[in-house]
């Protein structure tokens, strides 16, 4: 289950770890910016190692629209989807901007996608159905948050990197030294970074690989296989 605190419990922690209780220079807003920054350092590192833990759906219901517009926390794109009429999961592969073309003025179930900044296309263009987006939020802006917010530091070490961190950044202000809280915060990074490569204990990673978009479309299927990968 997630390891969560409440905002004003990391700051007080984070104000022990830097000595800084009633230091008057740091104010409450200042703290939680702090927090905020920090915690998004903590999301990215978590993020990039592909362990998926922060993951959100943007159900889509196609009208024949020429575009969606994404999620507004959208960061990175993990896959979209068609859902079929058992519920099942048809993935449409990203096309290349030269590709675009190729798809004019088609219509019907999408196979495949392009996402041009906050703007979703589908292709060819479906006048019904269901889609899915699975993406990848951004870290959440934590400086305006009210004190009862619950923040995912997802281990123990996530908590220890994260009051480390906002530690150095606190006692850098005043010019104080650092040297124990950059030794810390980078060791609970590193064991973090361990926990988060390996959290799938029992199951190894295997290669995905798949046919290409440009090998499928001329003969009018899809870019999808119901495994997901296809055997060598």
């Amino acid at each position: 289950m997630p390891r969560t605190l409440r905002l004003d419990e990391i700051r007080l922690r984070c104000q022990r770890r830097a000595d800084k209780e009633s230091d008057p220079s740091i104010g409450t807003a200042e703290w939680n910016a702090l927090i905020s920054e920090q915690y998004g350092d903590l999301y990215s590192e978590v993020e990039k190692t592909g362990m998926r833990y922060f993951e959100s759906k943007l159900a889509i219901v196609a009208t024949g629209a020429a575009s969606y517009a994404a999620p507004s926390d959208h960061l990175s794109t993990l896959g979209v989807y068609r859902v079929d009429a058992s519920g099942g999961l048809v993935e449409l592969e990203e096309i290349m901007v030269q590709e675009r073309t190729r798809w004019a003025g088609r219509t019907g179930d999408a196979s495949c996608y392009d996402l041009v900044g906050a703007t979703l296309t589908l292709y060819p263009r479906p006048s019904s159905g269901s889609y899915e987006m699975v993406y990848m939020p951004q870290a959440p802006d934590l400086s305006l948050a009210p004190d009862s917010t619950l923040i995912d530091v997802v281990t123990a070490d996530g908590e220890a990197f994260l009051i480390w961190g906002v530690a150095v950044k606190a006692k850098a202000k005043s010019e104080a030294g650092v040297g124990l809280e950059i030794k810390e915060r980078e060791e609970a990074r590193a064991r973090l970074v361990s926990w988060a490569t390996n959290r799938a204990f029992t199951q190894p990673r295997r290669p995905i690989v798949r046919q290409s978009l440009n090998s499928l479309m001329d003969v009018g299927d899809t870019a999808d296989d119901p495994g997901g990968w296809w055997d060598r």
